[in-house]
């Protein structure tokens, strides 16, 4: 499975797709392509698939505490963002000279916080 572009984003967001969702695909394909990579560049890539913006933000551009993300977001500040961003820098740099067990832990904990977000979302609107 490829990365999400913001191209692809962009285009299914505008034909109506789910923003929420869009963003919890493009993480869990963050996380499918990094079950394959080895290559500096990979991670690169990684790096690149995580910082495409999302239409969350649009939808709640000044009311981010509104933001189903919120949470594990906080505008880029969280511990949870930082903390994963920071490992994607990491192997940006370095590749698999580090342990994947860090890489892959990280990115396991951030998409299931994302995934807690929606599952409350669904919840709170019932």
């Amino acid at each position: 499975m490829s990365l999400m572009t913001f191209e692809e984003m962009k285009k299914r967001y505008g034909d109506g797709e789910d923003s929420l969702e869009l963003t919890i695909e493009k993480w869990i394909r963050i996380k499918q392509f990094s079950q394959q990579a080895f290559l500096i560049s990979h991670f690169q890539e990684i790096l690149r698939a995580a910082v495409v913006p999302i239409f969350l933000c649009t939808e709640y551009v000044n009311q981010c505490t509104l933001c189903p993300i919120y949470s594990v977001c906080k505008q880029g500040q969280s511990d949870e963002w930082v903390a994963v961003m920071r490992v994607i820098q990491a192997y940006a740099i370095a590749g698999d000279l580090l342990p994947r067990e860090a890489f892959n832990g990280h990115l396991e904990q951030f998409l299931e916080k994302i995934t807690t977000c929606r599952e409350d979302a669904i919840s709170k609107s019932h």
